[in-house]
Parts: C-alpha cells; structure tokens; sequence
C-alpha cells in the first residue's frame, strides 16, 4: 500500500529498522533504512547487509529479476537460511 501526502502526491518514506541474523558470525546486524514500506525496507537491508561491491551488485541484480518474489510474504520463502525481522520506527 503507498499512502500519499494528499497535497503533492509524493509517496510518504517511513523510517525501518532490518535486522538480519549472519550465523557465520552469529551477530545481529541492525540497519536503519527509509522505505515506502516493509518489503522495500527488506530489500534496502539485504544490500547493505552484503559486504563487498560485487555482492551488492548481484543481490541488486537479483531483486531486479523476475524470480524475485514480488511481496512480503514471499522474501521468508527466498531467505529462509538468514533470519531477518523489520520494524517500523
């Protein structure tokens, strides 16, 4: 759902909270990230969750596919190995 600001028309961003689990360095990684909404804010924190500029590249890549899945729901299915939640803020 986009909620709009009712003057302009612009897509109001909300601020989210991805936390993502790496259990190789069983550590829990928090990124602040703004979003439309929680299936944006998932995709912006497996970005930045990669750790080089080439697997940034492929996960950009790959959310860019038609095999990415196209709502919420769908992202547990593709990264049911890496734990992650999303809160609003």
């Amino acid at each position: 759902m986009l909620l709009y600001d009712g003057f302009l028309n612009t897509i109001i961003m909300k601020n989210y909270v991805v936390g993502i689990l790496s259990l190789f360095e069983n550590n829990l990684k928090l990124f602040k990230v703004t979003a439309e909404n929680k299936y944006e804010a998932v995709k912006k924190g497996m970005v930045e969750f990669c750790e080089d500029e080439k697997s940034k590249q492929f996960e950009i890549n790959w959310q860019n596919s038609e095999d990415y899945p196209k709502d919420f729901e769908g992202l547990y299915n593709v990264y049911e190995e890496i734990p992650f939640d999303v809160i609003e803020v």
